[in-house]
């Protein structure tokens, strides 16, 4: 494939009604797509032109993307797309099972029963976005679900990581989104875990909170894996 056909395969000219959200949410898509690879400088001027937005807009989704880690700033380079690999996952998820498994254990350890009704909300609004059928409303729904996780654990530390945390957790949540395709096994998994926490059995969240993660970034591996494999034109 050309240069040329390869950046005509990149992001899509946007509206300019939520200008600023829509060019994010056009750039993560072509980055999950593919469309955007691994590596690659983003080209300020090609990519706004090719958006029909203005380059101070492109660069605040950019700040955004990079807050997200989907895009990386580098000396020399400047910003370009960021690589997505298996030890990006596993060692996202190893952090995510040992604080999630502490804000989850304090979250069903609840002395006054708020801590169970922050959840309550949260997954009642995640379930609604699914019923929806609304993709950037489900997304942010997932992300504020797991959000309130760490913040009904009333834990001030836990709190104090999350904006830390909170972009490598996004980026996770949207390669699995992206990867998969498939709400209704979000939802499901997404039960389980809820209906763990509520149940307050110590042991049975953190097994739930375990497998909630872990068997989810294994799964990704292997489909990343495939993709890999049929864009190479092997056989999977």
């Amino acid at each position: 494939m050309s240069e040329y056909a390869a950046q005509a395969a990149g992001p899509r000219q946007v509206t300019t009604q939520t200008r600023r959200d829509a060019v994010v949410d056009e750039l993560r898509r072509a980055i999950m797509a593919g469309e955007l690879k691994a590596g690659q400088p983003l080209r300020e001027v090609h990519i706004a032109q090719q958006m029909g937005v203005s380059r101070p807009t492109l660069r605040e989704a950019v700040y955004q993307l990079i807050h997200e880690g989907l895009l990386d700033q580098q000396p020399y380079r400047g910003v370009v797309v960021t690589a997505i690999d298996e030890k990006f996952i596993t060692d996202t998820a190893a952090v995510r099972v040992a604080l999630e498994t502490l804000a989850a254990k304090a979250v069903a350890d609840d002395p006054d029963g708020s801590r169970r009704t922050m959840l309550e909300t949260a997954w009642q609004e995640y379930r609604a976005a699914h019923r929806g059928q609304d993709t950037t409303r489900l997304h942010q729904a997932h992300v504020a679900l797991h959000r309130t996780i760490w913040d009904a654990s009333d834990n001030a530390m836990l709190k104090r990581i999350w904006p830390t945390v909170e972009a490598q957790i996004n980026l996770a949540i949207t390669l699995d989104e992206s990867t998969r395709s498939d709400p209704d096994r979000a939802l499901h998994v997404h039960e389980r875990l809820i209906d763990a926490i509520l149940g307050g059995d110590p042991a049975t969240v953190e097994a739930e909170v375990e497998r909630h993660t872990r068997a989810s970034a294994d799964e990704l591996i292997e489909m990343l894996a495939e993709r890999q494999r049929g864009g190479d034109g092997t056989e999977s």
